[in-house]
């Protein structure tokens, strides 16, 4: 029922019924709503239940006089601005309307009671409380409209933002999709009939089982129903068969939507076609791998030629002269037999080939031998070496990997290390052991420290720090084909730590 506003409440308070008889014929008006309360208590409870524009409040009522029910009034937020009028008998003493005023008396009004005062007083605190309720009306009034017109800004602004998304979907040259929060699709783009010749209605029923590689399509749902359980984002490739019956490679990312409350309310894919791609990638590891052999027969041959060379020039003083040639073909020789090993290495991890042959071996030992192998090219670039490792540092691992690890890790020193000394260190604990390899070079940026262990990448690029940048990312797959992990410390012109932490027991 709608208030009106017009009508106010008045809580008349005195024990003596006269009295609320004759306040009730005084104020007796359509525009009052009167409520009669013989006692303080009962006015309480009424102050309760009912909010009132003013109060006409006895002073001299028993067991609770009218300054302890006006404290309890005031006490309560609801009704602490209340207006209270105190009825008190005629000639009341200063201190008595000192008391008044103190616990929230506007005012009061002596006995007998004067018509014409009593209208009066109360009429100004009625028009007061109708002013307040029509400003309080109007205010909730005006936040009403502008709620609703938010809601219709808001409305319009969804709306438009759902027309520009399947525009942009649209335009997008890779298959869009979206699904509910169980992963049920809900929306695919125009490019998936395009590819398919499929409606989107089979898709949004199906699901992708009907066109997805059988051999695919397991290990699809298997990723797709963990990231919905966890509600992580998922990146995976698997063949979808095209309308003409051919089936090409996507690659597919999943990405769960959030409300502003962290709610996961849904998914938004994409597949891009990478079928050309990949079939590009991988001719070309076939071709690196395919070359790599057909260079390392010759080139070992080259070596062993080269080195018998140099045997008969040490054996023939009058030969000397061609030593530092020899020398100079020889590192070139190594350097391009490492180059086509790690060609190798790279064909090997993308076809996920990198076999382990584990043994058990002493870390430091092996430690020890790459490092009297490394020491003279270290020397050659300025490096003083530094060898510490704990003694029997034993552990199952792979010993041409792990040659493989230290001998990158040195090399990187010297070529990065400024000519400066070079630290290597073997610890262990009960369960693990530990490579650290420090210098004291041209050092590593912040943002480069984790771009430097993928392939091709180098920390820095001048010409004077040549090299195909495979070394840390080989060294990097290694280690944790091994179960380890490796990392850097570093800060740019103050060196670089790197350290390899391995379990004992690699693959056990």
């Amino acid at each position: 029922m709608e208030f009106d506003s017009s009508v106010v409440r008045i809580l008349l308070v005195d024990d003596r019924q006269e009295d609320l008889r004759v306040l009730r014929a005084v104020l007796e008006s359509p525009l009052y709503e009167l409520t009669l309360a013989p006692s303080g208590a009962e006015a309480l409870r009424h102050v309760l239940r009912v909010d009132f524009a003013v109060i006409l409040l006895d002073v001299m009522l028993p067991e609770m006089d009218g300054f302890e029910v006006a404290s309890i009034i005031k006490q309560r937020e609801r009704s602490r601005h209340t207006p209270i009028i105190f009825l008190t008998a005629s000639g009341p003493e200063l201190a008595a309307i000192y008391q008044a005023y103190s616990v929230g008396a506007v005012d009061y009004i002596e006995k007998p009671f004067d018509p014409a005062v009593v209208r009066a007083k109360v009429k100004v605190f009625a028009d007061l409380h109708r002013k307040d309720q029509r400003i309080k009306q109007q205010a909730e009034a005006l936040v009403a409209a502008e709620r609703r017109e938010r809601d219709l800004q808001l409305a319009a602004y969804r709306v438009a933002s759902r027309e520009r998304y399947r525009r942009l979907a649209e335009a997008i040259p890779a298959i869009v999709w979206t699904a509910e929060p169980l992963g049920v699709v809900t929306y695919c783009n125009r490019l998936w009939h395009e590819f398919s010749g499929l409606e989107v209605d089979e898709v949004l029923a199906e699901g992708w089982a009907e066109v997805m590689h059988p051999d695919d399509r397991k290990g699809w749902e298997s990723a797709w129903s963990a990231a919905i359980a966890r509600g992580q984002a998922l990146e995976v490739e698997c063949r979808l068969r095209r309308h003409d019956g051919q089936y090409r490679w996507h690659l597919w990312r999943v990405v769960p939507e959030h409300d502003e409350h962290g709610t996961r309310i849904g998914w938004l894919g994409t597949s891009v076609d990478c079928d050309d791609l990949k079939t590009a990638i991988s001719s070309r590891d076939d071709f690196l791998s395919a070359a790599s052999h057909e260079l390392r027969t010759p080139l070992t041959s080259l070596n062993l030629q080269l080195q018998s060379v140099l045997l008969k020039v040490d054996a023939d003083e009058r030969m000397a002269p061609l030593r530092p040639k020899l020398e100079s073909a020889e590192r070139q020789a190594r350097r391009l037999t490492k180059l086509i090993d790690n060609l190798l290495d790279l064909s090997r991890i993308a076809h996920r080939r990198l076999d382990l042959e584990l043994e058990e071996l002493d870390l430091g030992v092996l430690v020890e031998e790459v490092v009297v192998r490394e020491r003279e090219d270290l020397a050659k670039a300025g490096c003083e070496l530094h060898v510490s490792s704990e003694s029997e540092v034993l552990g199952t691992w792979d010993r041409l990997r792990l040659d493989q690890v230290v001998t990158n890790l040195l090399t990187n020193a010297a070529k990065y290390g400024s000519g400066r000394p070079v630290d290597v260190r073997v610890e262990a604990s009960r369960e693990r052991a530990n490579i650290v390899v420090r210098d004291r070079g041209i050092g590593i940026a912040s943002a480069d420290q984790q771009r430097i262990f993928d392939p091709f990448e180098r920390s820095v690029t001048h010409k004077d720090y040549r090299g195909a940048g495979l070394g840390l990312w080989i060294t990097r797959t290694i280690v944790e084909a091994m179960g380890g992990t490796i990392g850097v410390e570093s800060s740019p012109g103050e060196g670089s730590t790197f350290k390899v932490d391995l379990p004992r027991h690699a693959g056990c």
